[in-house]
């Protein structure tokens, strides 16, 4: 199935734009998609995401189809869903 991973702000930047397509099996979650999305990545892209242990940074937000994801409860994703990675924004 095709999904779509959007990214904001400094992630976008390092993934190299906003909006990228993967080809998932069908009942991946986007836990999976994540993983693959970073796998596929930049090694700035995989630091912004996953630390070196392998565990998500815990300041991303994940939504899947514009419902809030936890990081630690899989969500099932379908054919054309969209997951928006936020990763923190400093300013002042």
């Amino acid at each position: 199935m095709i999904v779509t991973i959007q990214c904001f702000a400094q992630l976008a930047r390092a993934a190299g734009g906003a909006d990228h397509e993967l080809d998932l099996d069908n009942g991946a979650t986007a836990q999976d998609a994540l993983r693959l999305f970073a796998n596929g990545s930049s090694d700035e892209t995989r630091a912004l995401l996953f630390n070196e242990a392998g565990e998500h940074q815990p300041t991303i937000l994940l939504f899947l189809d514009e419902e809030p994801v936890l990081f630690s409860e899989p969500a099932v994703m379908s054919e054309r869903s969209i997951l928006f990675i936020a990763t923190p924004i400093a300013g002042g």
